[in-house]
């Protein structure tokens, strides 16, 4: 007979879960451009939003400039959800203080004109970019900010871009952003959880198959995934998924065997210890039907939700968020299968390593030349 009476549960790897600043893994956060929210959100009403355990609004003034700051404002810590979008900024609902984009103070209009705050108050703010559809904030140290990653996925002739803000590829959304990264490099569990657990999930009997090879590599830029089938004609698929550091995802997931570069790029957007959501710019050929996603199979599309459906047929939303809010590492046993979430733990540690090092961590780019079209190897080959 035997019982678990004493079990201990130790605490989460908080060095690697953890987004807070001055944390390691909030700091190696902090060093990447990472999405906010979509641009076309931004209209004549602020947005308020929650990113890396930070409350932050995000608007555009009336010139267009889109801007990003925290969400108190720098008076009497009133909410600038409230506030009121003009041409030169947003102005508070309180007291009316105008902010430009960039948290400087246009206007104390109770104050007198020659009142000496306005230009000694610096209210707390992030730079912001555009691309794509989404809008990008830097959140790290300004003398360490990296250029925005341009990749060439986005630079194929003739295709237009498609951006979405929303649950990720899984649908998870209550746990930590680690766990759903984890999942994508994950490529085994594909086997099981999409095809033997409830049934094929995917769309393609051949994820039923166990591969004739699967790969792992470390890349400049983050790692890959390269898993090959053989198919009934006698040609072989060569299937490659690419992280980039640290919550990208190229998906060259098409449900059949084609050949063409990836054209889903998704985000793992960390909102704070205990919760994430998805981003992700889609190239498609203009007027075309975009095709069925990873999503379209999955919890993002099914029609019954009720715990018992769940329980009878889970997919990643219940994987990730059946491991809790912050999946506790000490409780694992990684074996031969784990090869990618070994691989990808590694990869951030080295990269917090790095930074405390005074280095770059992994997938940094600077040059502006190389950002403006950075090479990914994600593709569904036929061979």
């Amino acid at each position: 007979m035997k019982s678990a009476y004493g079990l201990k549960i130790p605490e989460p790897d908080y060095g690697l879960t953890s987004v807070a600043p001055g944390t390691p893994g909030g700091e190696l956060l902090r060093r990447y451009w990472m999405p906010v929210c979509l641009s076309e959100d931004l209209t004549d009403l602020p947005k308020r939003i929650r990113l890396l355990g930070e409350e932050l609004i995000a608007f555009r003034d009336g010139n267009g400039n889109a801007g990003l700051l925290f969400f108190r404002c720098s008076h009497r810590g009133t909410s600038l959800e409230y506030g009121k979008i003009e041409e030169r900024g947003i102005r508070c609902c309180y007291h009316g203080w105008l902010y430009d984009v960039e948290g400087n103070i246009l206007d104390m209009p109770l104050e007198p004109a020659d009142n000496p705050y306005k230009n000694h108050i610096q209210h707390p703010c992030y730079p912001v970019k555009e691309f794509g559809g989404l809008v990008f904030a830097y959140m790290g140290p300004l003398d360490k900010m990296p250029e925005l990653p341009i990749y060439d996925v986005w630079n194929q002739p003739g295709k237009t871009l498609k951006a979405r803000f929303g649950p990720r590829v899984g649908g998870a959304v209550d746990c930590n952003w680690l766990q759903s990264q984890e999942n994508i490099v994950d490529a085994l569990h594909i086997l099981w959880l999409h095809s033997q657990q409830a049934g094929q999930q995917l769309g393609s009997d051949l994820y039923n198959r166990w591969p004739k090879k699967l790969e792992y590599q470390e890349t400049e830029i983050g790692m890959k995934f390269t898993v090959t089938y053989d198919l009934p004609d006698g040609r072989q698929w060569e299937n490659i998924w690419e992280m980039v550091m640290p919550f990208t995802v190229f998906m060259s997931y098409t449900g059949e065997p084609v050949h063409r570069k990836a054209q889903n790029i998704a985000y793992c957007v960390p909102v704070d210890d205990t919760h994430q959501i998805g981003a992700g710019i889609r190239c498609i050929t203009p007027n075309e039907d975009e095709g069925k996603s990873h999503a379209d199979f999955g919890p993002l599309a099914r029609k019954d939700k009720s715990y018992e459906y769940t329980q009878r047929n889970p997919d990643d939303k219940e994987a990730q968020e059946g491991q809790g809010p912050i999946a506790i590492h000490g409780l694992e046993h990684l074996v031969t299968s784990d090869q990618g979430v070994i691989m990808f733990r590694k990869i951030l540690r080295d990269s917090i390593r790095a930074i405390k090092e005074g280095k770059d961590p992994k997938g940094i780019i600077r040059d502006p030349e190389k950002a403006r079209c950075v090479p990914t190897v994600a593709a569904s080959i036929l061979k």
